[in-house]
């Protein structure tokens, strides 16, 4: 084949390389404030809290506004997941139990009469009826959180005000957080 002349121009080669977006990984101390919040009730903060959040995160490693919102969105469908399989675990032993109930109740006193049923950080919990000791199941530093976002109320004592409503969601919560949450 024959020869080819020089190239007066010079050939610029550009390397585009593609664009890295890495993926946020909140950092121990983010995840601990993040879900902090989640379970004190804020389970979609507003535009302005949103970013409030991220300030606060901020101290412990780079943060966006959105890696807020979306971690907060992927934590509430991650919840109602896991209240739905709960629910339907629940429902499941309910009518299995419905089905031997007349045998076991010939057999065996009815187990903790006075005990319901409740979510406690998404998890299934058996609590007792009525008002009870909160220091003495969860520590001098713990508070119950309803999931619409009111906090249960507590005596000088540790002992619940009223009692929890059957099947309802609680967040369990230390009292620092709240109180340092609440003032910022």
């Amino acid at each position: 084949m024959g020869d080819q002349p020089p190239n007066d121009k010079k050939e610029e080669q550009v390397v585009l390389e593609p664009a890295v977006r890495s993926r946020w990984t909140p950092k121990p101390e983010q995840i601990l404030i993040l879900e902090s919040i989640f379970n004190s009730g804020m389970v979609n903060p507003p535009k302005e809290e949103t970013a409030r959040i991220r300030s606060l995160l901020e101290k412990f490693g780079a943060v966006g506004d959105a890696n807020v919102f979306y971690w907060f969105q992927n934590r509430r469908s991650r919840s109602r997941r896991r209240q739905r399989q709960l629910q339907a675990g629940l429902a499941a032993a309910v009518a299995t139990s419905q089905d031997q109930h007349y045998e076991c109740y010939q057999l065996t006193p009815p187990i903790a009469v006075g005990t319901i049923t409740v979510f406690i950080n998404g998890i299934l919990s058996e609590v007792p009826r009525g008002t009870f000791d909160m220091r003495s199941m969860f520590g001098y530093n713990a508070m119950l959180v309803h999931s619409s976002g009111e906090v249960v109320p507590l005596n000088e004592y540790g002992f619940l005000m009223q009692s929890l409503k059957m099947g309802e969601s609680y967040f369990l919560v230390g009292y620092l957080f709240f109180i340092n949450y609440c003032i910022n």
